[in-house]
C-alpha cells in the first residue's frame, strides 16, 4: 500500500487506495467507506466514488447523518463505535468487551473536521483490537494525506494571491529594480553606488492649461495616449522609467558612457516623432500637444532612497545628485518642443548625432553657465 499510495501524486487515488485497504485489513468488514466532508475539498480533490454502490459519490447519500459518524466528528481525539447488542455509541473504552459492529475514525485539520473512516462489519462478526489498531493508522494515513492535499492548495492559492498582488505592483515598480530582484531576491543590491548614466526629463508644454480646459476623463485620455506612446520607445533604448507625475517623467539610461547618451538622446527623438505622428491623429479632436525635454550625463548617485515620516516609510530608486538636478534644470528651459542637452551629453555623441549651440546659460542653483545644445534645429 505504501508503494502505491508514494508512487500517485493524485489525492483522490490515494484516498481510495487507503478506503480500499480498509476492506482488505478488516476481511469481515462489509463496507468501509471514506467520506471527505471538508467544504474545501472541492478544490484540491476530486469526489470519491461509493466503493458498494458505484453511482455514489463519497457516500453522502447513504453514511452522513449515522450516529457513529456523528460521534466520530464531536470527538477529534477519539473514535466512535456501535455495539451489536443494543445499536448504542460509544468510545472504545466504554466498550466494555461489547461486540464492536461499526467504528468511525475522525480525520481533523486541527479543530476542524475534514472527514471520517468508516468500516462496517459483516452479520455475526465484530471488530477487535487488532482491527482497532490497523483502522487508526490508516485513519492516520488519510489525515495526513488530506491535511498535506489542503495546505498544498492553500499555499498555491497564497502563491496565486501574491503573484496577482505582484502584478499589480510591477508598473511602479523601475525596470532596474525588477532586473535587481530577480537577480537575486533573498539579498538584491539596492544600496546606492556612483553609476554612469544618462538623465533624461521630459514634461508637456502647458499642462495646467490643458487640464483646465478638458474634462478629466479626455485628460486621462491624453495623458495615457502620449505617455503609452513613450513606453515602447524608452524600453527599446534600455531606458528606465524612474519617477512620473502628471506631466512629465524622469528616465534613467544607465551603461557604458557613450551608449547610454546616445540611447537618451535617441529616445528623445523618437518620442519626438511619436508625438508627431500622435498629433497628426487627434488633430481636429484635440489641440497638439508639445512636449519639451533635457538630458544631461555623468556620474550620479543610484540606488534606493528611503523617506522616513510619522506614517511609515516610503522607498524610492532613483539617482540623486548634480548630474540629475541639471537634467531638470535643463528640461525646464527648452521651450517649444525642444530637446535640449547639456555639455557632457553633447561631447558623447558628437560625430554621431546633430547638435545645435544654444549657448550657455544660466541655471538656478548652478554655479556657472552651462553650455547647452539641441538635438533639433531652430524652428
Amino acid at each position: 500500500m505504501a508503494k502505491r499510495i508514494t508512487s500517485s501524486l493524485s489525492i483522490g487515488n490515494i484516498l481510495e487506495i487507503i478506503r480500499d485497504e480498509a476492506r482488505i485489513t478488516v476481511p469481515h468488514a462489509q463496507e468501509a467507506c471514506l467520506l471527505v466532508l471538508d467544504p474545501d475539498a472541492l478544490h484540491y480533490t476530486r469526489p470519491l466514488h461509493c466503493a458498494v454502490y458505484k453511482n455514489r459519490i463519497n457516500c453522502q447519500l447513504c453514511k452522513r447523518g449515522r450516529e457513529a459518524i456523528n460521534g466520530a466528528l464531536e470527538q477529534p481525539l477519539a473514535f466512535h463505535c456501535t455495539f451489536r447488542q443494543n445499536g448504542t455509541g460509544s468510545s472504545l473504552s466504554e466498550a466494555g468487551g461489547q461486540a464492536i459492529c461499526e467504528a468511525a475514525f475522525p480525520i481533523f485539520g486541527g479543530k476542524k473536521p475534514l472527514g471520517v473512516l468508516d468500516v462496517i462489519v459483516k452479520e455475526g462478526h465484530s471488530l477487535n483490537q487488532r482491527d482497532i489498531t490497523l483502522l487508526k493508522d490508516l485513519a492516520d494515513l488519510a489525515t495526513n494525506a488530506i491535511i498535506n492535499a489542503r495546505n498544498h492548495w492553500k499555499m498555491t492559492q497564497e502563491k496565486l494571491t501574491i503573484d496577482r498582488i505582484l502584478g499589480h505592483l510591477k508598473p511602479f515598480v523601475p525596470e532596474t529594480v525588477q532586473r535587481i530582484v530577480e537577480k537575486d531576491p533573498f539579498d538584491p543590491s539596492l544600496a546606492k553606488r556612483d553609476m554612469d548614466v544618462s538623465v533624461l526629463f521630459l514634461d508637456i508644454a502647458g499642462y495646467t492649461k490643458i487640464s483646465e480646459s478638458l474634462s478629466r476623463d479626455k485628460l486621462d485620455f491624453i495623458i495615457e495616449k502620449y505617455f503609452s506612446s513613450f513606453l515602447d520607445v524608452i524600453y527599446n533604448r534600455q531606458g528606465d522609467i524612474n519617477e512620473t507625475a502628471g506631466d512629465g517623467l524622469m528616465v534613467i539610461f544607465n551603461g557604458e558612457a557613450r551608449e547610454n547618451a546616445r540611447n537618451a538622446c535617441r529616445a528623445a527623438l523618437d518620442i519626438r516623432l511619436r508625438i508627431r505622428d500622435i498629433n497628426s491623429e487627434l488633430k481636429g479632436r484635440f489641440e497638439p500637444v508639445v512636449v519639451n525635454m533635457g538630458i544631461n550625463s555623468g556620474v550620479a548617485l543610484v540606488g534606493m532612497t528611503r523617506f522616513h515620516g510619522a506614517a511609515g516609510t516610503r522607498t524610492t530608486y532613483t539617482a540623486t545628485g548634480p548630474v540629475t538636478n541639471l537634467a531638470a534644470r535643463i528640461a525646464s528651459a527648452a521651450i517649444e518642443g525642444d530637446i535640449l542637452v547639456g555639455t557632457e551629453t553633447a561631447a558623447r555623441v558628437k560625430g554621431e548625432l546633430p547638435l545645435y549651440d544654444r549657448g550657455p546659460m544660466l541655471f538656478k542653483n548652478v554655479r556657472e553657465e552651462v553650455h547647452v545644445y539641441s538635438l533639433i534645429r531652430s524652428q
